[in-house]
């Protein structure tokens, strides 16, 4: 019996946790807490500016990735903006 298109043929190749580094995700979390475990578990370079518009459920939509200690400048660029220009292929 052939497998559909698509399917795994098998154990996985790399460790689940390899396969964070394809996805994306978006920093609307609602404590520092979970901004701090985003940011360990799948590192700055994966995670960009989250929005629940239109429902506002803030009036300081990034003070929680401008407040959160430990950031570097960089880090706070790449989530509020640069990762995702460059994901969506937007030139600064």
């Amino acid at each position: 019996m052939s497998q559909p298109p698509g399917s795994v043929l098998g154990p996985a190749q790399r460790q689940p946790s390899e396969y964070l580094k394809q996805l994306y995700f978006d920093s609307m979390v609602f404590t520092p807490e979970g901004l701090r475990h985003l940011i360990a578990e799948v590192g700055v370079s994966q995670i960009v500016m989250g929005t629940d518009h239109p429902f506002q459920w803030t009036t300081t939509s990034v003070n929680h990735i401008l407040d959160m200690p430990g950031l570097s400048d960089a880090d706070r660029i790449a989530m509020l903006g640069e990762t995702a220009s460059k994901l969506l292929g937007i030139k600064s």
